[in-house]
């Protein structure tokens, strides 16, 4: 074998990120996970159990921009270590992944729906506990597997279990819709990403929470005045 594979794969999964390499890999990340689920949507007729697979995989990407943000909030003063990242965050983890898409914000976006008189903020609420299921079906999506005493083959578990497949992308393109105005393009994310970052360095130098508060509100207002004059320059 011409090369050491596990020296070449830690050499590849090495490097320092700045902020907006870290929102390039969100917007990388929000483009994948939509395609993921444009493919699960082409196999749901045929390959239902594939289908399942990709939805999931599409949720698991969709959690990575979340955890990326973090990512960016930790590089406000200097560039970090991806491998610190990786570790820190779980970023290598699946099931770490399908726990933050399925508990990302929701207090505050429950919150959000109560001011408006809803009881959820998405029409298809993710419920409590779902995790491992997650990642069960998954795997019963790509390989054979044992259930109750036989084997099953991808092919029969997603014939079994169309209504999850759709399911699984009717949440995972709501997630996506409300996050596309932030994602759509690269500079939209690395522009989040900056933000992210701005905001960490301002919660660093504040003396307290009056502080704090008082120079979130400049740094709203500066973005308020921004818009407003990008809006006029095109009018």
């Amino acid at each position: 074998m011409p090369m050491n594979v596990h020296e070449f794969i830690q050499k590849q999964r090495k490097g320092t990120l700045s902020v907006d390499e870290i929102g390039s890999g969100m917007h990388m990340s929000f483009v994948n996970a939509v395609a993921l689920i444009e493919d699960a949507e082409i196999l749901l007729k045929r390959r239902p159990g594939r289908s399942i697979s990709l939805a999931v995989l599409a949720i698991e990407e969709i959690a990575k921009v979340v955890m990326l943000a973090d990512a960016a909030l930790r590089a406000a003063i200097s560039p970090v270590d991806w491998t610190v990242i990786q570790k820190d965050l779980g970023l290598r983890s699946h099931q770490n992944k399908q726990f933050v898409f399925a508990a990302y914000g929701r207090s505050i976006l429950k919150k959000i729906a109560s001011n408006a008189g809803k009881s959820n903020y998405y029409e298809n609420p993710v419920p409590e506990g779902i995790v491992p299921l997650l990642d069960y079906f998954k795997q019963l999506g790509f390989y054979v597997d044992l259930v109750n005493g036989r084997f099953t083959s991808p092919q029969e578990f997603g014939m079994d279990n169309r209504k999850w497949a759709k399911w699984l992308i009717k949440v995972a393109k709501e997630r996506l819709a409300s996050i596309e105005h932030l994602h759509c393009t690269k500079a939209k994310s690395i522009k989040l990403a900056r933000e992210a970052a701005e905001l960490a360095r301002i919660a660093a130098g504040s003396s307290g929470n009056a502080d704090l508060i008082k120079k979130i509100k400049l740094f709203l207002q500066r973005k308020r005045t921004a818009k407003r004059s990008r809006v006029e320059s095109r009018t």
